[in-house]
């Protein structure tokens, strides 16, 4: 007769291996989405590189948009979590600018899909997915600008701007090296983006948009 300790190791294991098999699904899918140019995943891919079968996109996820929508909300929890800390530091609002820079330009470089995946979903996932979408992303990291450059006004290092337009400025700037890795072996004479020009990518963002947000004479 199976005992109580015993039933719930069953459970525990059985939940171990779903976890497993989802997490298995949504790496094979940042994989292919990272070599990608376009937000395309077929499911059967998806299937061979995870190891999982295909039916289980639909008992995991509802369909491929639940899937890709899951990996949104996957990134959103490791990026934002990292935005909050970064506004309740105790530094500089320069510090706080060079900290986001090189962490959204670290962000597209270890998941170059993700700035096209935001926008698949806000174009083709109808309303709901485009509000969810701008819960996860664009409201939090405006209200962090609002902050950021509320101080900087405040220490006297930045000059008042609107945090919307910084938004597309800086997202726009630290995304298109990767949106347009199609370009780089023309531009820079390289197979692609390695840490070095990420680095170097990074400070210069970096360098722009600290000049260009300091008052005049400062």
């Amino acid at each position: 007769m199976t005992t109580a300790s015993e039933l719930a190791r069953e459970g525990t294991l059985r939940a171990a291996r779903r976890e497993a098999a989802r997490t298995a699904l949504l790496n094979a899918t940042a994989e292919i989405l990272s070599e990608a140019t376009q937000i395309e995943a077929s499911l059967s891919e998806i299937s061979r590189r995870s190891g999982v079968n295909s039916a289980m996109i639909k008992y995991y996820f509802g369909d491929k948009q639940g899937l890709l929508m899951a990996l949104l909300e996957r990134e959103a929890e490791r990026e934002m979590s990292g935005l909050d800390a970064l506004v309740a530091m105790d530094v500089s609002a320069e510090r706080k600018m060079t900290i986001h820079v090189e962490g959204i330009v670290n962000a597209y470089y270890r998941s170059p899909y993700l700035n096209r995946l935001v926008h698949y979903m806000v174009e083709a996932g109808g309303p709901e997915a485009s509000a969810r979408v701008s819960e996860m992303f664009i409201t939090p990291m405006m209200a962090a600008y609002r902050q950021i450059v509320a101080q900087g006004v405040r220490e006297g290092t930045m000059v008042d701007v609107d945090p919307a337009l910084l938004y597309y400025a800086l997202v726009g700037a630290a995304d298109h090296i990767f949106f347009a890795a199609y370009s780089v072996p023309t531009t820079l004479g390289v197979a692609k983006v390695d840490v070095g020009i990420k680095q170097a990518y990074a400070a210069l963002l970096r360098d722009l948009f600290l000049r260009g947000l300091r008052p005049t004479g400062a």
